[in-house]
């Protein structure tokens, strides 16, 4: 077990294997990659091809992948991908329970952030469903489910993200390859890029003061 201080944010490398959850998002992306960076044990990257998104998760989680191979030499990795007209948290954890079982997966990383302060969100074009469980004011568990689950970001926002990868040099080698974008056919497809307009963009861009670099 490694324990890591990241700009004042523990994260801990436990021993595996280890699974995580990859969304091809800033959150689970600088959490991929600081995992294939410092652990001697297998990882099972397990991810989700969205049609509601038009399964462009699954392009950009496959994109953020090959980019912390190359960052981190690490190929001790099997990706795994399943398919669903909507992703849930059914989706996610039923699959998670399959292959804790037959993979032995010892530890499961999720990327979840909190949510910016309230007034800023208010000032936001639109709204997420996802307020209660990224409620910045509220302290969380960073491990669940007797302790097989592990959220270390779960009580740090996109303003805290932005600083960990600005100091570990991220910003230009693996943000850029990552997306946050939740285009529901309102305007102009952004394709693999970023609308500018959903919950979402909003939220990257008052992290990092911007969608992409």
């Amino acid at each position: 077990m490694k324990h890591l201080d990241l700009c004042g944010v523990e994260l801990i490398i436990y021993d595996g294997p280890n699974g995580i959850s990859c969304s091809g998002g800033a959150d689970s992306s600088l959490l991929l990659y600081f995992l294939m960076k410092y652990s001697n044990d297998k990882i099972y990257i397990l991810s989700t091809g969205n049609k509601a998104k038009q399964f462009k998760n699954v392009t950009i989680t496959n994109n953020v992948i090959q980019k912390c191979i190359e960052l981190t030499g690490n190929l001790n990795i099997e990706h795994h991908s399943t398919y669903c007209d909507k992703q849930s948290s059914n989706t996610l954890f039923d699959k998670l329970e399959y292959y804790r079982k037959n993979k032995s997966i010892n530890v499961f990383y999720t990327g979840i952030t909190a949510n910016p302060p309230k007034h800023i969100t208010d000032t936001f074009f639109n709204e997420t469903t996802e307020t209660a469980e990224r409620d910045p004011t509220v302290k969380r568990n960073v491990l669940l489910y007797d302790n097989t689950t592990y959220t270390p970001w779960c009580n740090i926002d996109k303003k805290k993200l932005a600083q960990i990868y600005k100091e570990y040099n991220l910003i230009d080698n693996l943000f850029v390859h990552t997306r946050s974008c939740e285009w529901r056919s309102n305007g102009e497809d952004p394709g693999l890029g970023h609308c500018g307009i959903c919950w979402w963009c909003q939220e990257r861009e008052w992290g990092f003061d911007q969608f992409n670099v």
